[in-house]
């Protein structure tokens, strides 16, 4: 075990312990700028926070065209708005100081950082990135940010004229809602219609190898929107009650029956197993079982952090 202060070379240190790791990594870093996909050449099946507000896109502080270069290689990152932290955990090692992942930092500021190999510090902060692995960054979402992202004003230069006012406090999470299910026969009527609206779902899947594409159905007022994170809780009979992984809707198709709305919805969710609502709720503690047998979107922020926590 060994603590080190780290004040000059960091960058070309955690470039060559990352581009050399045989493990995934995990880091919190708060910027992510032009040329930081090759400054940190993350593993796949890696973890990123990054702040990829807004805010942060539309100044240039991070650039989403990098994060998209890291996600094709199977990095999973994700945004956290107001995120400060600079957090590296590389194998059996933890860096942490004042460094973002900026050709600035690498060669204009006065950086230092902290590197430990101390077992609990090491597991604290691979843990820290893992509670804040929330809203992920998918294709769509980066899609979008590419056309905010403006390169950073060169200091003492002309102040850009597109701003976005920063009103967060907090990090974000997008709408993230529990749909209590009954398994039930569908008509013939229901199956035509849910097959012919797959067709859309599967053109906008984003994850088609890890992810499994679902679907189900609902009567009334449909509370489902396309962006949704939605949670089955899905009675089978017989005292089994299961939860589904988090899933992000792609689709939603509405018609009229009668006097009756019907809605399909489709969403994609992580390929990992169901788990009994009695052991989850056991997992996110008091109160909790009453909570995940309740409809509807998910108000309280604390709570739907750790229904997400439960599946990261």
């Amino acid at each position: 075990m060994s603590t080190t202060l780290i004040a000059e070379d960091i960058w070309p240190l955690l470039t060559k312990a990352v581009s050399g790791s045989k493990q995934h990594c995990a880091v919190a870093v708060a910027y992510f700028g032009a040329g930081a996909s090759k400054m940190l050449p993350l593993p796949t099946n890696s973890r990123l926070v990054v702040d990829a507000s807004e805010r942060a896109v539309a100044s240039g502080q991070t650039c989403p065209a990098e994060l998209v270069r890291l996600v094709k290689k199977g990095v999973k990152a994700f945004s956290v708005p107001n995120l400060h932290a600079k957090v590296f955990v590389v194998g059996h090692a933890a860096y942490i100081g004042s460094a973002n992942v900026s050709s600035r930092s690498a060669s204009q500021l006065v950086e230092a950082v902290v590197r430990t190999t101390e077992p609990g510090a090491v597991r604290a902060a691979r843990r820290f990135v893992r509670e804040h692995c929330l809203h992920e960054l998918t294709p769509s979402v980066l899609a979008r940010l590419s056309r905010l992202y403006r390169p950073p004003q060169v200091p003492g230069g002309k102040r850009g004229a597109r701003t976005i006012k920063d009103t967060s406090r907090r990090p974000t999470l997008p709408r993230l809602l529990i749909a209590q299910l009954q398994l039930e026969d569908w008509s013939e009527k229901d199956w035509a219609l849910h097959d012919t609206a797959l067709t859309v779902a599967k053109k906008r899947r984003e994850h088609p190898r890890s992810f499994e594409l679902d679907s189900f159905r609902q009567t009334g007022r449909c509370a489902y929107q396309r962006g949704d994170v939605v949670i089955q809780v899905i009675d089978e009979g017989g005292g089994s009650v299961l939860v589904t992984p988090p899933g992000n809707v792609l689709h939603v198709r509405t018609r009229r029956d009668g006097k009756r709305q019907v809605s399909f919805v489709y969403l994609e969710h992580p390929a990992r197993r169901r788990r009994q609502v009695k052991v989850m709720a056991r997992a996110l503690g008091r109160g909790a079982l009453k909570r995940l047998r309740r409809d509807g979107v998910v108000r309280d922020t604390a709570f739907a952090r750790a229904l997400l926590n439960v599946w990261s």
